[in-house]
């Protein structure tokens, strides 16, 4: 299987699964010309994508689905409740609900749940998992991981920079708490406790205002020491990475 990182960030968060029997993407918050454009220079194709799976209905995760998936004649998978919060803005998408595990072409998928401000859930495919978006390590996280060779994990704010910023403390306070986002202490230790037999890990979700990728690297080494991991991208394309 192979992983290919389009975008991550508040800006858009969008990656690509591919199988031999199947080829999805994972949220979609850039528009249809540049997920396009991004894959192409990762030497993918878009016109083989089969359909798109969205996480939870905030627009950095979505604002591109219904475009791509109009284009594209391809469908949306998704849960009820998020489509309610996010049909108008979706428009017309032919839409394949999920609650538990479901198949894109020969890739099973199953949900975990993750605890966010919205209704939200991160995704194990093989023996790769997707967690963003959520204010804790949820249970269900804690379990799942252990089968796992490989996660995309949020690391989206440096404490301290979070608390010195700009922000307005009601908006601080949410970011900080169960609901809102794992900080760069909160996804090192996780990795530290439950992930030390991953091969790949894959830190994603910067933010732009509280985060750096220096600060990430800093406090991920120093919770996991010298064991390899990726910082992704706010700006462009990460990268196509062999998920074994």
């Amino acid at each position: 299987m192979e992983l290919s990182i389009i975008a991550s960030g508040s800006n858009g968060n969008c990656c690509l699964l591919q199988s031999a029997g199947g080829s999805v993407l994972f949220d979609a918050g850039k528009s249809f010309s540049e997920t396009a454009r991004r894959l192409a220079v990762l030497g993918k194709d878009i016109r083989k994508v089969d359909g798109i799976v969205l996480s939870h209905a905030h627009g950095d995760h979505y604002q591109g689905i219904g475009p791509i998936a109009r284009r594209l004649h391809i469908p949306v998978y998704i849960r009820k409740e998020v489509y309610a919060a996010c049909r108008r803005r979706l428009g017309p998408v032919d839409v394949c609900h999920f609650e538990g595990g479901f198949r894109v072409g020969d890739m099973e998928i199953t949900p975990v749940e993750t605890s966010h401000d919205v209704t939200s859930c991160g995704f194990v495919v093989g023996r790769f998992g997707i967690f963003t978006d959520t204010g804790c390590v949820t249970s269900q996280m804690k379990e799942v991981i252990r089968d796992l060779d490989a996660v995309l994990l949020e690391s989206n704010y440096d404490e301290e920079m979070l608390m010195n910023g700009p922000y307005p403390l009601a908006l601080k306070e949410r970011i900080a708490s169960d609901r809102g986002h794992l900080s760069n202490e909160d996804a090192s230790d996780f990795i530290r406790r439950y992930g030390d037999h991953l091969s790949q890990v894959f830190l994603a979700h910067l933010s732009e205002t509280n985060n750096s990728a220096e600060k990430v690297m800093e406090t991920f080494e120093s919770f996991n020491g010298d064991r390899p991991y990726v910082v992704c991208s706010r700006f462009r394309q990460t990268g196509t990475f062999r998920i074994v």
